[in-house]
């Protein structure tokens, strides 16, 4: 299940802000949305699980036929 966490740290007033549960792009929804309601936070980076991507095989068969005749 997707979830945000906001920390805020109380020394230095840095606002953090970790998005888990959601790779790739709509991962960039969810921290515009979090950034829209909360500010900007300290610094961004993108984690591993941003980095994910759905696998897709692609298959390719060929098939020749031959006229004899």
């Amino acid at each position: 299940m997707p979830e945000v966490e906001f920390t805020i740290d109380t020394a230095t007033g840095e606002f953090q802000m970790h998005v888990q549960g959601v790779a790739g792009p709509a991962c960039d929804d969810v921290a515009k949305l979090g950034k829209d309601l909360a500010g900007e936070p300290g610094r961004e980076e993108a984690t591993a699980e941003y980095h994910l991507r759905p696998r897709v095989h692609s298959r390719t068969d060929t098939h020749i036929r031959s006229k004899r005749g």
